[in-house]
């Protein structure tokens, strides 16, 4: 069995080979509610992709709960994300074998005061005069950040697939907007032995053509 790290090379290699624009709008983009992103690798016998959406795409909301109704919904979406059969469609005389499919929910208030919380520490070690201040100012920083609207969770799922005559992949039949309507635009990003494609997908326009 592979490891990821060919996953994370030629993923890597993707961003930094395309033109600059188009690299930060693969960082902008699942920030932006109805849009989401799809990095695709291809080499000689292996598939690796990664999704990313906020999560108010796939499950109405985007916030961290407790709620058992919405806890099930997050559930849901992991389950159906991790599909990768269900998801994609390979076209083309291709036998492959799932290696990896993963859905995970991320939730970026976590990160950035894990980041605030580094900053802080710095700040004290540094100067002290003034910190009742910005300390009571951070405070209510964080207060905000707790607010549903402050925490932009997302979904991210990875698939790894190994694959015999991958050569005879034709396209990529992208079925996201079947299980998740409110998705309105997918930037989709591939890098394989014939070269790049950049291209948007939506509700009517579901295929990636490959030229081998």
């Amino acid at each position: 069995m592979k490891t990821s790290k060919s996953m994370t090379m030629a993923l890597t290699s993707l961003l930094l080979t395309l033109p600059f624009h188009y690299a930060l709008a693969a960082e902008l983009d699942p920030h932006e509610h109805g849009s989401a992103s799809l990095n695709i690798a291809i080499d000689a016998n292996t598939i690796e992709m990664q999704f990313e959406s906020p999560a108010v795409n796939i499950v109405g909301f985007e916030y961290t709960t407790d709620d058992d109704q919405q806890q099930l919904l997050i559930k849901q979406a992991q389950n159906n994300l991790s599909n990768f059969d269900a998801i994609f469609t390979l076209v083309g005389d291709v036998s492959c074998q799932t290696i990896q499919s993963s859905a995970n929910w991320v939730t970026k208030h976590e990160e950035d005061s894990h980041e605030e919380d580094h900053d802080e520490e710095t700040h004290e070690d540094g100067h002290e005069e003034g910190h009742d201040e910005e300390s009571h100012d951070e405070e209510a920083h964080e207060d905000h950040d707790e607010t549903p609207s402050a925490e932009h969770a997302e979904f991210i799922a990875e698939y790894q697939l190994e694959c015999n005559q991958l050569n005879n992949l034709t396209a990529i039949d992208v079925n996201l907007f079947e299980f998740f309507p409110a998705i309105t635009d997918l930037d989709v990003q591939i890098i394989y032995s014939a070269g790049q494609i950049k291209k948007e997908l939506n509700v009517n326009k579901t295929l990636i053509k490959l030229a081998n």
